[in-house]
């Protein structure tokens, strides 16, 4: 082995599976991750400046035999300059021998698990009949969260809010723009957040904005929903609960009640409720699989640039 094959974003957009598919992976890998199938340990971060990080996040997928490492950065000042939020490369290795078989651009990969992971979630836990979403925040999560719900529930209306209106602009499905973040939530049966995620939290989703029934999704961490909130929730998921604790210890999450259990382990059990609330942090399992997928295709297809070793 003495290439090393390089994706660009556009590349690796170009070579992700359809979304059913996509909830799929996701699915089986948190499936996977609740019987111990996959080594991942939490993601250690470094923090060179104020409101930013670059997290490494390995992981080892057992029964697929996958190896990867994801080298990611969120820089909060980045806007100004021209640049995206999120930066970042993965790194797949040969697990017989430990040789970088190809790096990829991040950012692709992070946007498209992180909604479908979301989608799994809706898929198993929204209320049955579920006619009405909430997004809050509207930027590439908020945009890839409606693509999700719109392929999952075709009929599904979607109340937006975002502090600039003009990106509630182009989101997929049916979309009513609101005011204010309470308007977004009355009545939705899923609410998702994906607002940013500053160093100091002034979370404002209180418990009596939701109804008897519904799915919350904070993919924003603890920046936009209470720690009554969650208390509240009759079942409480995390997509790991190592890392949860690891957070925890880190200061976030500050408040909040300790988790039920993984998502996987809730799919594996069955478990159900009239309130649920699903945290996905964000795994590096995740990112593995779609990063083997991708490879899978560019090889399949003969897409990308090598590079020596």
């Amino acid at each position: 082995m003495t290439e090393l094959l390089y994706l660009s974003r556009a590349e690796v957009a170009e070579l992700l599976p359809p979304m059913p598919e996509q909830l799929d992976l996701v699915e089986q890998t948190y499936r996977s991750m609740a019987k111990g199938g996959v080594e991942l340990p939490p993601k250690p971060g470094v923090h060179p400046r104020p409101n930013a990080f670059i997290h490494a996040m390995p992981a080892y997928l057992r029964d697929e035999d996958i190896v990867a490492l994801k080298w990611i950065a969120g820089y909060r000042t980045n806007k100004a300059r021209g640049l995206p939020y999120l930066n970042g490369l993965i790194i797949l290795s040969d697990p017989e021998t430990g040789v970088p078989s190809v790096v990829m651009d991040a950012a692709e990969i992070t946007a498209t698990r992180t909604a479908a992971a979301s989608g799994v979630c809706i898929r198993r836990w929204a209320p049955p009949g579920w006619r009405t979403a909430a997004i809050l925040g509207c930027g590439v999560q908020g945009h890839r969260h409606a693509a999700v719900i719109e392929f999952l529930n075709g009929n599904a209306v979607i109340q937006a809010y975002d502090p600039h209106p003009d990106r509630i602009a182009g989101l997929d499905g049916a979309v009513i723009a609101r005011a204010n973040a309470r308007d977004a939530v009355d009545g939705a049966e899923v609410v998702i957040t994906t607002g940013p995620m500053p160093e100091e939290r002034h979370p404002e989703l209180d418990a009596d904005w939701l109804g008897d029934r519904h799915l919350l999704v904070p993919v924003d961490f603890d920046a936009y929903v209470r720690p009554a909130t969650i208390a509240s929730a009759e079942l409480f998921l995390v997509d790991d609960v190592g890392q949860f604790e690891y957070y925890r210890e880190r200061g976030n999450f500050h408040g909040w009640p300790w988790a039920h259990g993984s998502v996987g382990e809730a799919l594996a059990s069955g478990a159900a409720a009239g309130r649920v609330a699903c945290v996905n942090l964000g795994v590096g399992a995740l990112d593995a699989v779609f990063a083997k997928h991708v490879l899978d295709a560019a090889r399949e297809r003969g897409v990308g640039t090598r590079l020596p070793l």
